[in-house]
């Protein structure tokens, strides 16, 4: 494990999976995970990545996972500081480790939106977002639309209320998460323009800045990312070289892949190729 200062010197906690030297194609992938999702999920996939020629790098939040603070009552913390202090922080870090390599990040979920909260994504020479989203209700699939608000914007606002952070652990939810992401994230429920929304309150958005590649892929049974809800995030990328793909689970003959099935081991020689083969083409 590793320490990374933030632009406001918070140091979260990281791992470095360094490709062998023969290997090395001179690019580090910065990995930046789902809300309240511990860096260990990606861990198969940043292997397979340094297995072909990448130095990966996994981190975790600021109140996330093992960058949360014994106590997380009154901890600070907000998404948008996820992208303008932490992943600001980490590609810092990154430029000055690895001074002679290109920078590629895969932004998963919330990892995938933060991206155009730092203006430091001017260094980014490749960005595949997985399922990013705005949490805009009216984006989620019909199925499980209701069940997601009740649980979202009623049941976690309550609890975080109480507790003073939303202790996901405890309810078997993922992990543990500032008061500060939840209200942030539940100030989202009836607004459909984001950064419309958050520059009213002084936030500065940065995703006019990135010009280089840019891949959005979508599936189609993830309740959370779907073609409307990724499509919001992927059109703030105006200035990006981009492409948008929805990914569908029948045409690897399974049943489902969902927001989080993209990072099991059953897709290292299809969906993991892709990746691997879109960012060696940079």
């Amino acid at each position: 494990m590793i320490k990374i200062p933030t632009i406001d010197d918070f140091l979260l906690s990281g791992k470095i999976y360094l490709c062998t030297p023969d290997a090395d194609k001179n690019k580090v992938l910065i990995i930046n995970s789902a809300t309240a999702v511990n860096k260990k999920l990606y861990h198969h996939y940043a292997s397979y990545m340094a297995e072909n020629g990448y130095t990966v790098i996994t981190y975790d939040y600021r109140g996330i996972a093992d960058s949360r603070p014994k106590i997380l009552r009154g901890f600070n913390a907000s998404f948008t500081d996820w992208g303008q202090k932490d992943f600001s922080g980490v590609i810092a870090y990154v430029k000055k480790e690895f001074p002679n390599h290109r920078i590629m990040t895969l932004g998963h979920s919330i990892g995938g939106t933060i991206i155009g909260m730092t203006k430091k994504n001017t260094e980014i020479s490749g960005i595949i977002n997985i399922g990013a989203q705005t949490a805009y209700y009216k984006d989620w699939s019909k199925k499980h639309k209701t069940k997601i608000y009740i649980l979202w914007h009623i049941l976690f606002p309550a609890i975080t209320a109480i507790f003073g952070y939303f202790p996901g652990k405890k309810l078997g939810l993922l992990e543990d998460v500032p008061k500060g992401v939840i209200q942030q994230w539940n100030n989202r429920k009836k607004h459909h323009d984001m950064k419309k929304q958050m520059e009213s309150t002084g936030i500065t958005f940065y995703y006019d800045n990135y010009k280089s590649k840019l891949l959005t892929l979508g599936i189609v049974d993830d309740p959370i990312g779907t073609y409307s809800a990724i499509s919001r995030i992927h059109e703030l990328f105006e200035k990006s070289d981009k492409n948008l793909e929805m990914i569908h689970p029948k045409d690897f003959f399974i049943d489902k892949i969902g927001h989080f099935g993209f990072f099991s081991r059953k897709f290292k020689h299809s969906l993991w190729t892709k990746t691997l083969l879109w960012f060696d083409a940079i």
